[in-house]
Parts: C-alpha cells; sequence; structure tokens
C-alpha cells in the first residue's frame, strides 16, 4: 500500500490522481490532501477519501469547510502545505500551480520523501537546490509531466542513463495557425482552447505562448543532467508522440499514447510495473505524424526562457514569476498576448543578479512580479 500526500488535489493534475487512486484502491491509500482556495471540492475530497491531514493555504476560504471527517486534521495558512507533507507518506504528489510549489518540495526531499513532480516551475526556479539535496537524501524525483514522462520511459526509468539528444514535442497551443498580426489581439478566452490537452488555465496560457515548452527544456536539463545543448523542442501537432530520446548510436525512441495525464500520473506511482489506465486506445492506422520548428517571432516566450536559463542564477526564478504574474494579468484580460513576452523582458532586465538560495528565489519571485505590475501600472 502506498501512502500519498497529495499537494494541489483540487487542481487539473490533483483531480486526476484520485482518479487514478481510486482505479487502485488496493495499491494506494491518501494520507493527505491539499489545495489553494478551492474549499468546496477539498471539502468534497476530505470526505470521500478521509486522509488525517487536510491543508488550504487561503485562511479565509478554509472557513467554508465545516464537515470534517472524525480523525482529520485541517491546516490552513502559508505553511499549509508544510503540514501537509505527513511524516507516514510514502511519496508526494507535487501538483500545486507555480512557484507556490517549491518550498514544499524542498521540504519533502529535505525530509527523505520521494516527490512525484508535475510542477515544473519547481525545478524552473529551483533546480539546483531540489536536484542536489534529492542526490544527497537519497530520494527520487520522478516526472509526471507528460512530455518528461515520455523520456524517463525511453531511458528505461533511468535518468542517468546515456543518450544524445533529448526531443520534446509539443502540440503548438491553440494559437499554432494564427498570424501574428492575428494573435495580438487574440484574448485569454481564445488562448484556453487548447486543441488537444484539457488542463489548467495557467498552463493552456503557458502552451499558447510556448513559454511551457521553455520550462520543459529547463526542467529536462536538471532531471537529466543535460546541457542544454542536447535538448531540443519541436512542434508535433498531433500530440501523438509525447516526447522522444535519440541514442549515440543514432536511434530514436519516442514514447506514444493518448494525451491523457493519467497515464504518467499513474506511472510515476507504480513505475517499473505497468498496470491498466483507464484512458482510450489508439489506432495507429490512418493516424499521421507531422513535425516543425518552433516559430520564435511568434512565440517569443520560448527563447526568453532559453535564454533567462543560460543566464543562470536567479534569473530563470524571476523569467517564471514574471511569466507568472502576466499570465494572471492576461487572463483577467488587462495585457494582451504579446505583453506577456514583454513582461518577462522587462522583469529580466530589471532583476540583480544574485546566487541561488530558497530566500534568494522567495525574494526574486516577488520583486519580478512586482516589476510586471509595475510596467503596467497596475
Amino acid at each position: 500500500m502506498i501512502k500519498i500526500a497529495l499537494l494541489g488535489s483540487t487542481g487539473s493534475i490533483g483531480r486526476q490522481t484520485l482518479e487514478v487512486i481510486k482505479n487502485y484502491p488496493d495499491r494506494f491509500k491518501v494520507v493527505s490532501l491539499a489545495a489553494n482556495s478551492n474549499a468546496e471540492l477539498l471539502e468534497k475530497q476530505i470526505n470521500e477519501f478521509k486522509p488525517h491531514t487536510a491543508a488550504l493555504t487561503d485562511p479565509e476560504r478554509a472557513a467554508l469547510i465545516t464537515a470534517l471527517p472524525v480523525g482529520t486534521s485541517l491546516y490552513t495558512g502559508d505553511k499549509a502545505l508544510i503540514h501537509a507533507v505527513t511524516a507516514d507518506c510514502d511519496v508526494v504528489v507535487a501538483a500545486v500551480s507555480g512557484f507556490a510549489g517549491l518550498e514544499s518540495v524542498i521540504y519533502a526531499v529535505n525530509r527523505g520523501k520521494d516527490v512525484a513532480l508535475a510542477n515544473k516551475e519547481t525545478l524552473v526556479a529551483g533546480g539546483e537546490i531540489v536536484m542536489r539535496l534529492a542526490e544527497e537524501k537519497g530520494v527520487r524525483i520522478i516526472p509526471i509531466d507528460s512530455e518528461h514522462s515520455a523520456i524517463f520511459q525511453c531511458l528505461n526509468f533511468d535518468r542517468k542513463a546515456a543518450y544524445r539528444r533529448i526531443i520534446l514535442t509539443c502540440s503548438g497551443g491553440a494559437f499554432r495557425d494564427y498570424t501574428k498580426e492575428e494573435i495580438k489581439n487574440l484574448k485569454a478566452a481564445d488562448a484556453l482552447r487548447h486543441p488537444n490537452w484539457l488542463m489548467g488555465k495557467k498552463i493552456t496560457i503557458d502552451c499558447a505562448t510556448l513559454l511551457n515548452k521553455g520550462l520543459e527544456v529547463i526542467e529536462a536539463c536538471y532531471l537529466y543532467g543535460a546541457p542544454i545543448e542536447k535538448v531540443e523542442a519541436i512542434v508535433h501537432r498531433e500530440s501523438l508522440i509525447h516526447s522522444m530520446v535519440e541514442f549515440d548510436d543514432g536511434a530514436i525512441m519516442a514514447q506514444i499514447g493518448y494525451p491523457s495525464m493519467k497515464l504518467p500520473i499513474q506511472l510515476a506511482l507504480t513505475y517499473p510495473e505497468r498496470l491498466k489506465c483507464d484512458v482510450p486506445i489508439i489506432d495507429l492506422a490512418g493516424k499521421k505524424m507531422t513535425f516543425e520548428p518552433i516559430d520564435d517571432d511568434r512565440f517569443p516566450c520560448f527563447k526568453l526562457a532559453i535564454n533567462a536559463y543560460k543566464a543562470g542564477y536567479n534569473y530563470p526564478c524571476a523569467m517564471n514569476a514574471a511569466n507568472e504574474e502576466a499570465v494572471k494579468l492576461y487572463l483577467e484580460n488587462k495585457i494582451g498576448f504579446y505583453d506577456i513576452a514583454a513582461a518577462i523582458e522587462y522583469a529580466l532586465s530589471k532583476t540583480v543578479k544574485t546566487e541561488v538560495s530558497e530566500e534568494s528565489l522567495k525574494e526574486t519571485d516577488k520583486i519580478s512580479r512586482l516589476f510586471v505590475r509595475q510596467k503596467y501600472g497596475l
């Protein structure tokens, strides 16, 4: 029986994780659930799964939770996620969105807990800290991201296996068929119409800007010890191939599957064992697969992410924070699509280089968000 602490239980990944758990009640047990502000859904989840620990970071919203099972303790406030990393859990599923997930992942690793990681921002901002700690503590960082799960599978579940090149695929996002002139006037509601995947709002916008693929390149560098020159990204509209690995003999291995997060979530919890998963079977007959380069002119955020990683220090953290804040403003229809890239550029131009520590990253995150609001007078 694998005991699971699920951080981000009310989000897209969190909800699908609970569906996976329900399919195998003899294998998985939820010992803690944590969310940000969705008190209503969290309360339903608590009463269904009856964890001994629950957490909601928004203390005002927590007041809406009135019916807790006997034996369940509820924590609220800034440290709520920390409380959800319980002593008895075997694995922490880190599905909290954004930089907010970094602190709890570091805490989990320090406590010797394996982490099934769906929060790419954790490694983008703090990969240097997290991967070093994981090595020191002897814990596993297991990728849930579909692309990084694909790479993990191609490497036969060995993150230190030899390879020549990692090739990340992306659908191209909601605006892949629009010109730059057309894109500049499109709203968040348009960007949320992803052609292949059903995901949370923030990541769907990141897919539309292709910033998400830049984040995944950075994540791959940390997960697989890759110099950035050995990680590439390519547009694959059909989302059948989730990523590929090229080996020294020239062979390329690809992981193909239906575009659903359930498979990588389940595999992160069971590998190397593969269990039946309730995702559709793909009939490859008649399917076509296309590949295109990323258009940096229409989607400048991708290159901004790569350049921030190359700059090192706290620049990836600054880039990530500026993007999170800009995406929030775009979702609120306060800025335009290309203002997201402009916000990232502005924040990076104002960033003061500092050595990476948990405290310096928190400060960089805070200041970069202020820079974005400053730029747009908010």
